[in-house]
């Protein structure tokens, strides 16, 4: 059985909203990964005290047919293929940034993995993505719906869709490339 997943996409380096579809498009080139839905792109303020310019943000769903940490591992591979330079600034500017934030229900705490995402009720730039997937889901640790956290977020966090993408858009360009 494959679990329903949401993964959360950023970029703020290169050509961000290229970067973020070409992240989807290498996940489907993946046999245990299944695109199911993909949120519109949007530009999103950074959340970090690092100086650094605006974010393009989207939210994937998809079913894996593996563990979360099988694909945290196939995620940081796509990452470190696209450039992704780890250099130990939490939270600075990245070419890509792929993020589980939602696995079915399960809430796991272990070493390198936290699920649902440690701070996926704190930020609009991910909730928002999730929501226009689907406007039901239910956060699993906190077992309240996504959308009531909306509201009680602070700090000026601005989310601006930039402009919607579709399932054929993604799988027709990847099917070109």
């Amino acid at each position: 059985m494959k679990d329903r997943v949401f993964i959360g996409i950023g970029s703020n380096v290169g050509d961000s909203q290229e970067n973020c579809i070409r992240s989807i498009k290498e996940m489907i080139k993946d046999g245990r990964l299944r695109l199911q839905g993909v949120s519109s792109l949007y530009r999103t303020s950074p959340v970090s005290d690092i100086s650094q310019g605006n974010f393009i943000n989207c939210a994937a769903f998809v079913s894996w047919a593996g563990s979360p940490l099988s694909l945290l591992e196939f995620l940081m591979g796509i990452e470190n293929r696209m450039g992704r330079i780890r250099d130990g600034i939490k939270d600075g500017p990245r070419i890509i940034d792929l993020d589980i934030l939602l696995f079915g229900n399960l809430v796991l705490q272990e070493h390198s993995l936290t699920i649902p995402h440690a701070e996926l009720h704190k930020r609009k730039f991910a909730i928002v993505p999730c929501l226009e997937i689907d406007p039901q889901i239910i956060h699993p640790g906190l077992r309240r719906p996504l959308a009531t956290f909306l509201n009680k977020i602070e700090g000026g966090q601005s989310v601006e869709l930039i402009r919607k993408i579709s399932l054929d858009e993604i799988v027709t360009k990847t099917q070109i490339s």
